[in-house]
């Protein structure tokens, strides 16, 4: 018969000054291989962590840290219920590029003809005294 895996893990963090007890719960998944989510008892919440780097510091609770199980499931119990875990990543997929379309014949060449059709525009009226617009440039 094969051994159950436990749903839930208690134990501690090893982490300096930061240590804390934490609790895994393995029906919380990140959707990352590369990470686990812990409660994280000393900061109330459930924390990303990356996978690579917190297992080497997680240990088993000692015989006189059992005492403190059940107040860290009654502090896991309350986090967990408004945790929301953020969106799985979507997997990459690799690009690629449209090929460029081909040059199509299909549509008719517009033909602007000879003549501009400006025959029937008269040419602005200028005064005696007026100059024409010029723009200057300056440094």
């Amino acid at each position: 018969m094969a051994a159950k895996q436990k749903k839930m893990w208690f134990g501690f963090l090893e982490a300096g000054t930061k240590g804390s007890p934490v609790v895994r719960d393995a029906t919380l998944e990140t959707g990352d291989p590369k990470t686990v989510y812990l409660f994280n008892y000393m900061k109330g919440k459930i924390l990303e962590y990356r996978r690579d780097i917190v297992e080497i510091k997680l240990r088993e609770f000692e015989s006189e840290e059992l005492t403190m199980i059940p107040q860290l499931r009654k502090a896991f119990k309350e986090v967990r219920e408004s945790f929301e875990p953020r969106p799985a990543k979507p997997k990459q997929t690799a690009y690629r590029a449209k090929p460029a379309p081909a040059e199509d014949d299909d549509f008719p060449e517009f033909d602007a003809g000879d003549d501009d059709d400006f025959d029937d525009v008269p040419p602005p009226l200028l005064d005696a005294d007026d100059e024409p617009a010029t723009a200057f440039l300056s440094d």
